[in-house]
């Protein structure tokens, strides 16, 4: 981020920096309050499925794929446009556009014309806006905090998601107790207005890739390539990127049949699942506050040691019966949500530091096609087996896949990356 003063003089750096800390609280103010509705929606979503379209475990897994769908239809495209476009456009137009899809759920309730084909549908339209509105997230931070307040910045908002993970369920039980499910997303529709206003107010100038006068514009396709060649070439990202596709086929595996289990299988109630997912949500909330100071002693820490010790805490997943199964979900959510955050954090901000300023879209692309590919055929598999066998043996194999990744990844450079590696930056 630049700027100057009246006389054309160098900036103050204090200035700039509490400048750029303010414009940054004006775009996490608005994505905390998109998150405490989105996590509503997470939990009302497949709470409507299964409770009011009374649907299998397999269409629950269908309806979680349906988010992922998008990466793998036109994902590295997306990329591409977000860094042929400016940033701040897309957060708004995406967020407002969100607001309309999710608001179709209470209107289609108030007319009985409630499906799973609308919940899928819904789901996607959803998701492939917000793929953009991540993608621009990814590449709009850096124009706004320099280099040094990343982790600071990424921390917060992962931070924000998880405290909304344990304030958004707990909510979602109360609303949902007085609104039922369908009325209850209508929190979420509103959010998103107020996330477009959060993007709205951060007035930071960003250029938009043109193409050489004379010329014309080339074919998205050598962009796209451009991008994934940039990848391939960062060994660092690319273990990165395997290590979240993989894991993600397991833990959204995992997610997709968690509710068929803890309401089928361990009898809990509507307000039973929310207030597991709000247990959950407390081991994001300490992860975030954490991260800082494990990635800046030692991010070998923060990307593998830390998260794989976690996910020990995930074996719990799958057991007991009534308060106890939700007693051991509640702390094994916590524990894995914990490592998963700093992780996330960690690798978000490395990824930024490592990668040119007009690659940062098509970078993410790569990135979060890569994982959603894990994530799409995790759900599928996770609700195929819950069908054909049981949720709670996908539960146990979903767990231990995800920890096995992390053992796993030990084996990689990750375990002995320093601050050298994970500061050092591509040159434009």
């Amino acid at each position: 981020m630049t700027a100057t003063t009246e006389e054309g003089s160098e900036p103050d750096v204090d200035d700039v920096s509490r400048r750029a800390k303010r414009y940054f609280n004006r775009l996490w103010a608005g994505e905390a309050a998109s998150a405490f509705g989105t996590r509503i929606s997470h939990v009302a979503l497949p709470l409507i499925a299964v409770v009011v379209l009374h649907a299998p475990a397999w269409q629950v897994g269908l309806l979680t794929a349906a988010e992922g769908f998008c990466y793998l239809g036109f994902g590295l495209h997306a990329g591409a446009w977000v860094d042929r476009w400016r940033r701040r456009p897309i957060l708004i137009a995406s967020s407002l556009l969100r607001c309309v899809l999710v608001a179709l759920i209470p209107i289609a309730a108030a007319l009985h014309l409630l499906s799973l084909g609308l919940l899928v549908a819904v789901a996607f339209g959803v998701s492939a806006l917000t793929m953009f509105f991540d993608l621009a997230l990814f590449a709009f931070v850096p124009l706004v905090l320099d280099r040094s307040q990343l982790n600071w910045g990424n921390a917060r908002l992962n931070g924000t998601d998880s405290v909304a993970q344990v304030a958004g369920p707990t909510v979602a039980s109360v609303l949902i107790g007085v609104l039922t499910a369908p009325y209850a997303m209508a929190v979420d529709a509103v959010s998103y207005l107020a996330s477009a206003l959060g993007a709205f107010l951060v007035p930071v100038p960003e250029a938009r890739r043109t193409a050489e006068p004379g010329t014309s514009r080339r074919p998205i396709r050598l962009d796209i390539l451009e991008g994934l060649r940039f990848l391939k070439g960062e060994k660092l990202l690319l273990i990165l990127a395997g290590v979240s596709a993989s894991y993600n086929f397991f833990a959204t595996g995992t997610t997709a049949v968690l509710v068929p289990h803890l309401v089928h299988e361990a009898g809990l109630g509507t307000t039973g699942v929310s207030i597991v997912f709000a247990v959950s949500g407390i081991g994001g909330v300490i992860g975030a506050a954490l991260t800082g100071r494990l990635a800046d002693r030692s991010p070998a820490t923060a990307l593998w040691a830390f998260p794989t010790a976690c996910l020990f805490g995930g074996l719990l997943l799958p057991w007991g019966d009534g308060w106890v199964a939700g007693l051991l979900a509640g702390i094994g959510g916590t524990f894995t949500g914990m490592g998963i955050v700093v992780y996330n954090t960690t690798a978000t901000s490395l990824r930024q530091s490592r990668t040119p300023p007009e690659m940062l879209g098509r970078l993410r692309s790569a990135l979060r096609t890569t994982a959603w590919s894990g994530a799409t055929l995790g759900a599928l598999a996770g609700g195929a087996l819950a069908s054909a066998a049981s949720p709670k043996l996908a539960l146990v194999i979903g767990s231990i896949g995800g920890l096995l990744v992390f053992l796993a990844a030990g084996l990689t450079p990750l375990r002995t990356v320093t601050r050298a590696d994970a500061e050092a930056a591509r040159p434009s």
